[in-house]
């Protein structure tokens, strides 16, 4: 391990093998969660906690796998909570505070154009108008109160039919070509192969399978392929076992010559997902030399310690990121009898990618979620590629998780000066001069950690310590005044009424009196 791996290991003190069971979710649950065009991004916005807290609960026994990225009670709160997350889905009450829930939705979709959100309006109304006023805002459909179970099963079911279509639609989800998809295959259960050869091909290019023998092309042979990845096929051939000394005869000089890769099994009451991904961890010896290879008889679930790269991505670590990804790949690529544990350490270090992005509050890029599909390292021609692909989605995290710190870090540091400095005329230009970043970023920064603006926040403190001089001295107003900031004494009355609905003298009579 790199000397700067020490160096991390050596100043967590053993805190970094430890994943923060509170801010993240477990494997399980996350795995189950990204599923591609099964898992199903949701969110909600009503300010009723027992509403939010009911659609939850029927959200978990629904039977579709999904994932409640938030919840907001206001407007405000649900156009940011859009524009973070994007959901699939998007439970929205129509008597929202702020704006109601249909002007909420129209808003969105105004403000992106390219919105394909499902909106589903809770509602208290049953009549025409508000239907037709939801179907001009762009909402696909509306539960009434109180809502059913039934029909809120039959709601989320055709929303999750939707969001699934146009996912299919995106990444070229279809048949063609005799080829049909391994996923919308087996969606529905586990298939069970009795008999017959199974048959992973690897190509470079796409345009190779063409010449892959005809056991491909054999009536009642199945060919699958796989989302996003045009560089494998699946073949199962359900009659009689293709001989081994057939495979070895045509296959050897056919993957010598175009270098392309095989994985072959004789399926024996087994099932075809897992024999699946049996055939995926065999297919990972291609990284090393091209061949034929009979599929493994175990399926691995090798768990790697992800402590110091989990810490090095909370710390904005690039270089601690780099180190440790190498660090994985070159125990797993060291020689062909480990690299069956290259698939599962890739998904638990996507996994692990996930969990950051979650608990960081930074919006999942689309494309990770592709990463969990059967067979994706396909995708990648070498280890090389592979190995610079990850390394680079791994620092693009820690660089975004880094910024959003030392974001953090200026704020802190910029409300302690305000805490110190409130008597001082403070102005933003000044501030940000002071702190050597630019007025808009600064503005900007401090709102969106603060909620405040910076002159709301000063505000809050000078109005906090007049509370205090007011209640423990005998200062005079006009004196009051000066010590939180305040030259104008008139102004300062006018400000600490609006904020505690009391004049100063009456907040001291007050309080005197209590």
């Amino acid at each position: 391990m790199g000397k700067d791996l020490k160096k991390i290991n050596e100043q967590v003190n053993g805190a970094a093998n430890r994943l923060d069971d509170d801010a993240r979710l477990s494997d399980t649950e996350l795995s189950a969660q990204v599923s591609l065009n099964q898992c199903l991004d949701v969110c909600i916005a009503d300010d009723e906690a027992l509403i939010q807290k009911s659609i939850i609960a029927r959200l978990r026994v629904c039977g579709t796998p999904v994932r409640v990225l938030g919840c907001a009670d206001n407007a405000e709160s649900a156009i940011s909570l859009y524009r973070a997350w994007k959901p699939d889905i998007f439970f929205v009450n129509i008597n929202i505070p702020g704006i109601d829930g249909l002007s909420l939705v129209r808003r969105i979709r105004e403000e992106d154009t390219s919105c394909v959100t499902k909106f589903i309006i809770i509602t208290g109304y049953d009549d025409f108008r508000h239907m037709q006023e939801a179907i001009r805002s762009g909402v696909m459909d509306y539960l009434k109160k109180p809502i059913t179970t039934e029909e809120f099963n039959a709601v989320l079911a055709t929303a999750a039919k939707a969001v699934q279509q146009e996912h299919r639609s995106f990444y070229g989800y279809g048949e063609k070509e005799g080829a049909i998809y391994y996923d919308e295959y087996i969606v529905d259960s586990p298939r069970i192969l009795n008999g017959g050869s199974l048959i992973a091909a690897y190509t470079p290019s796409a345009s190779l399978f063409g010449e892959i023998p005809n056991f491909g092309q054999q009536k009642d042979c199945l060919c699958f392929k796989f989302q996003g990845i045009e560089n494998i096929r699946l073949y199962y051939n359900p009659g009689t076992p293709i001989p081994q000394r057939n495979l070895l005869q045509s296959l050897i000089p056919l993957a010598q010559s175009a270098e392309l890769s095989f994985v072959y099994a004789y399926p024996e009451s087994e099932r075809l997902d897992i024999l699946a991904e049996k055939m995926e961890q065999t297919m990972n010896t291609r990284f090393l030399r091209v061949g034929l290879w009979e599929c493994g008889s175990e399926n691995s679930n090798v768990s790697v310690d992800m402590g110091i790269l989990d810490y090095a991505l909370d710390h904005g670590q690039n270089d601690a990121c780099h180190s440790a990804i190498t660090t994985y790949f070159e125990r797993v690529t060291a020689d062909e009898s480990l690299v069956w544990e290259l698939s599962p350490l890739y998904r638990q270090i996507i996994l692990l990618l996930f969990n950051k992005y979650a608990k960081h509050h930074i919006p999942i890029p689309e494309h990770l979620k592709l990463e969990f599909s059967l067979f994706a390292l396909c995708r990648y021609p070498n280890l090389k590629a592979l190995w610079t692909h990850l390394c680079g989605t791994v620092e693009a995290l820690a660089q975004k998780i880094g910024s959003k710190r030392r974001s953090g870090e200026l704020i802190h540091s910029v409300c302690e000066y305000l805490s110190s400095n409130y008597r001082e005329d403070v102005s933003l230009n000044e501030l940000a001069a002071y702190f050597y970043v630019s007025p808009p970023y600064l503005s900007r920064r401090f709102r969106e950690k603060t909620g405040n603006t910076l002159g709301e926040y000063l505000e809050d403190i000078r109005m906090e310590k007049a509370r205090e001089y007011l209640e423990q001295s005998e200062s005079l107003i006009i004196e009051v005044a000066e010590q939180v900031g305040y030259l104008d004494p008139n102004y300062f009355a006018k400000v600490f009424k609006k904020k505690y609905h009391l004049s100063p003298s009456d907040y001291r009579l007050w309080h005197k009196g209590r």
